[in-house]
């Protein structure tokens, strides 16, 4: 545990030093001609962000302690000047978000600057897919290209200060290069880094390891999106089933179930039921006769509460706990009137709710109460075949937990890359949305604290496939699916 804590120590240490150079780096954003705002107002701002997540953020402490979340708190402050604009205070206040180490916590720029980004903002012509934490370019005339530098910085520099902005489960980064793949980096690259009308790009064929450097002139966010759907139309990328559950039969005895959400909603959305669908897909499972189950998450970042439980009641027949609490840090909050429950009618409801789903512990903190969420009994024909698990840094929340149990109580083979999701859990459930009075960025604070009952994971860590498999840039392209031909060759085996 000492060593654990060193390790965490240093890379405090560290992500504090890259913010602090990062935050000196910030760019005007002259041209999206932003409103400059006083340092009262970028003081006031900034003040109610961080009392608001101490406030209300149950996990704020989870991977880091008070002191380091604190420290990084007072460097970010002395970055505040008089005459900033939205855009600049968002990349001085984004790293403390991102210092929560939870995915639920998130920060969303106001409807204005997003409309300025896409009137006036500047982007790199750059569509992106990082594989194997390599960044290679989809669009020509650099497809298939390593990108490795622009304008004369490093593109492991420009990932770190990007990753510095939004927060990820723990220590994860699984997620943070999907949230980057396709147009996502060069969106992230004028938010963060700079918007320049012309770029120097170097890219590296890594078949030759040829370098070159290249001359760009930036787009427009709509032909941003536009070579988006180009890269599609001429590759044949992957993409998610257009609904919530599919169940296919292939070879080998084997059945696929994929689902791209638990969400009740999104599955009343193509009038299906979501357990009605995991019913009616094991009764035909069992009429298959299927030996091998292939469960696809790739795609999946979570949904209503339960739904995982009752997936997993079907695939084991071995009693398990879910959850060692559920933990509320209050009843009450003292910034309500900048949240979606502004209302005096809608803070009270929000307190009646809390108080009637959470209670006082001896040991001063609030919890679930028993009762409140009962565990989905076990299916009396369980599918007693083996089971591969497909997931991806997309498969979080809801899906990540079901991953975990899966892992926790099973021998299913997992494939393809960590979860976006932490192993032992989040924060998440009922969420404050804290919109800042001046800069008008909006905050998403999740409140409720879900602690698996757990052992086997690492701490920080999502869970780690049996088989850590990516595609290779041909296999993209050309929507070789990487992951299921892999599960597949097993199954031969």
């Amino acid at each position: 545990m000492k060593n654990l804590l060193t390790i965490i120590s240093l890379l405090f240490l560290f992500s504090c030093k890259q913010n602090e150079n990062a935050t000196n780096k910030i760019s005007s954003f002259q041209n999206l001609e932003l409103k400059q705002l006083s340092f009262s107002e970028l003081q006031a701002d900034f003040d109610l962000l961080v009392n608001s997540l101490k406030e209300a953020h149950t996990g704020l402490y989870w991977y880091s302690t008070e002191k380091q979340f604190d420290s990084l708190v007072s460097i970010q402050r002395t970055l505040l000047k008089d005459n900033l604009n939205s855009l600049q205070f968002y990349n001085i206040v984004s790293p403390i978000i991102a210092f929560s180490k939870e995915d639920h916590c998130d920060i969303s720029l106001s409807d204005e600057l997003n409309n300025a980004l896409a009137e006036k903002g500047f982007f790199l012509p750059l569509i992106i897919t990082n594989l194997n934490e390599k960044p290679l370019i989809l669009n020509q005339p650099y497809k298939g290209l390593t990108l490795t530098e622009i304008n004369g910085v490093k593109i492991e520099e420009i990932y770190q200060r990007i990753f510095n902005t939004f927060a990820s489960d723990g220590f994860i980064l699984s997620s943070k290069y999907r949230y980057l793949d396709l147009r996502g980096f060069s969106r992230e690259y004028a938010k963060v880094i700079d918007q320049q009308k012309e770029n120097t790009i170097t890219t590296k064929d890594l078949s030759t390891g040829k370098t070159e450097t290249h001359q760009l002139k930036s787009v427009s966010y709509k032909r941003l999106s536009e070579l988006t759907a180009q890269v599609f139309n001429e590759n044949k990328i992957r993409e998610e089933i257009d609904k919530p559950g599919e169940l296919l039969f292939i070879e080998n005895n084997t059945a696929v179930l994929t689902f791209t959400t638990f969400g009740n909603s999104d599955f009343e959305e193509y009038n299906m039921n979501f357990e009605q669908f995991v019913d009616s897909s094991f009764i035909e499972i069992s009429k298959q006769k299927s030996t091998n189950l292939i469960i696809d998450l790739r795609d999946n970042g979570g949904g209503s509460e339960g739904n995982e439980d009752y997936l997993f009641s079907y695939l084991t027949d071995k009693p398990y706990n879910k959850y060692k609490h559920v933990e509320l840090s209050r009843f009450s909050f003292s910034f309500l009137n900048h949240t979606d429950y502004s209302s005096p009618e809608d803070r009270k409801e929000l307190e009646n709710e809390l108080r009637a789903e959470n209670e006082n512990s001896d040991d001063g903190k609030i919890y679930r109460k028993p009762g409140i969420y009962l565990q989905e009994p076990l299916k009396n024909n369980p599918f007693k075949g083996q089971v591969y698990v497909l997931t991806s840094g997309w498969t979080y929340s809801g899906g990540a937990e079901f991953s975990t149990l899966m892992k926790e109580y099973t021998d299913a083979i997992f494939i393809g890359e960590e979860t976006g999701g932490g192993y032992y859990g989040n924060t998440s459930g009922s969420s404050l949305e804290l919109t800042l009075p001046n800069t008008k960025l909006v905050v998403d604070i999740p409140i409720l604290k879900f602690v698996l009952d757990v052992k086997k994971g690492k701490f920080g860590n999502g869970i780690i496939p049996d088989f850590q498999i990516q595609p290779t840039f041909d296999e993209y392209i050309k929507g070789y699916d990487t992951e299921l031909e892999y599960a597949k060759k097993l199954i031969e085996k």
